[in-house]
């Protein structure tokens, strides 16, 4: 069962990326965030889910349409 989520990393940027409940999956866990290698420039960042209601809906637009790369499990 996977599902998208919206999360932005250390540097701002805003992605998506799949989630699976109960397991950790294609990231690195590292206290409230996760390593995720951020499509927009490429490098592994801290990222944490994004407050999605504050965002506008171009924005989510956007994140939505910008997918992490799967991590090999």
């Amino acid at each position: 069962m996977e599902r998208q989520t919206v999360v932005r990393c250390v540097e701002g940027h805003l992605f998506s990326t799949k989630t699976w409940p109960l397991r950790s999956l294609g990231a690195a866990r590292l206290g409230p965030g996760r390593l995720i290698r951020c499509p927009q420039c490429g490098r592994l960042r801290s990222s944490v889910p994004a407050d999605v209601s504050a965002l506008t809906p171009p924005q989510l637009a956007r994140a939505l349409r910008l997918e992490a790369a799967a991590f090999p499990a």
